[in-house]
């Protein structure tokens, strides 16, 4: 009898010994809990669609003409075409030019703010973790390829440019040339981002720049930018489709390869067939994302063109309110 009892005792301990790597198993890994689905990107989407719009504000110059999708490497200039528009970046000091999503996010919360306080002087906060979340970001991922040091570095190369918009027709040619920052305190540890610092991190925009964002604000949907978050092309599509609605009366046909100059990941490099094409491809992907949260977008394709027709803005009463 007491033989079966220990039986018993022992099947049970075996199992709860299973049951318990089971569990184990089933839990998600700190990766897993962190990796960001086209399922979570389709659901944020939605929930921008259908929550009250978060006012944001870009600049006009950075709408137009977009910044490094990829990393341009050892590159120290950038230069990129929309029409009469000429953008030329410029890395200075000891740091390259800043590229992807994360520097697009940072204007974002820059001209936000520039426009909020009608001030150069924008106070980052002494806690990271929390300015991550003002930039819809996971505080997780502290590694040297994490998103706490991948902030870090493209802020010290977004500060750290000067930009030149050049506007040439006919008539002659107009520029503005600017630090994006004069001056800047980060004081951060990407290694303990909850931790508040003894000092506030902050910067000074660039007079010339200061004065482009407050004369010329774009309205967006931040619920929408920080839905796109991922993807750097839908980033600068939505604002450029956000500042060319607003005075769109008629149908405006664009071809691919125009686009292409505007939005390529490297807009120096030759245009032939095979590349227009696989950015036509990723531009259509990303469109459909962008009218999930914009349902009121409204375009279509053509042989050869993109047609984006006049659409009802999901931000409609603070345009008229900023820019009518």
């Amino acid at each position: 009898m007491e033989r079966k009892r220990d039986e018993v005792v022992s099947t049970g301990a075996v199992f709860s010994v299973l049951v318990g790597k089971v569990k184990e198993a089933l839990q998600p890994s700190p990766q897993e809990v962190h990796h960001f689905t086209r399922l979570d990107q389709v659901n944020q989407l939605v929930g921008a669609s259908e929550a009250d719009a978060d006012m944001g504000f870009m600049t006009r110059l950075m709408a137009l003409c977009s910044l490094p999708r990829s990393n341009p490497g050892n590159r120290l200039q950038f230069k990129r075409v929309n029409g009469p528009y000429t953008l030329y970046m410029t890395a200075t000091g000891k740091h390259k030019l800043p590229f992807g999503n994360l520097p697009r996010l940072l204007l974002a919360w820059v001209c936000t703010e520039a426009v909020r306080t009608q001030s150069r002087d924008l106070v980052l906060g002494s806690s990271l973790s929390d300015f991550m979340r003002e930039l819809g970001m996971q505080t997780s991922g502290g590694g040297t390829r994490g998103d706490r040091r991948r902030l870090q570095n493209q802020m010290q190369r977004l500060f750290g440019c000067t930009v030149t918009m050049i506007h040439e027709d006919k008539h002659g040619e107009k520029f503005v040339s600017s630090a994006i920052a004069e001056q800047g305190e980060f004081w951060w540890d990407p290694a303990r981002p909850v931790d508040r610092t003894l000092w506030e991190s902050k910067i000074e925009l660039g007079e010339k720049f200061f004065n482009e964002i407050i004369q010329h604000p774009v309205p967006l949907d931040m619920n929408i930018l920080k839905a796109l978050k991922r993807s750097p092309l839908g980033l600068d599509l939505y604002l450029w489709l956000t500042y060319r609605n607003f005075a769109l009366t008629s149908p405006l046909r664009l071809a691919w390869t125009s686009l292409y100059r505007q939005f390529g990941s490297d807009p120096a490099q030759a245009v032939d067939n095979i590349t227009v094409q696989n950015f036509r491809k990723d531009c259509l992907r990303e469109l459909k994302k962008i009218k999930i949260a914009w349902p009121a977008l409204n375009y279509a394709t053509a042989k050869g063109v993109l047609i984006i027709y006049p659409s009802a803005s999901s931000i409609l009463p603070a345009q008229r309110r900023l820019l009518g």
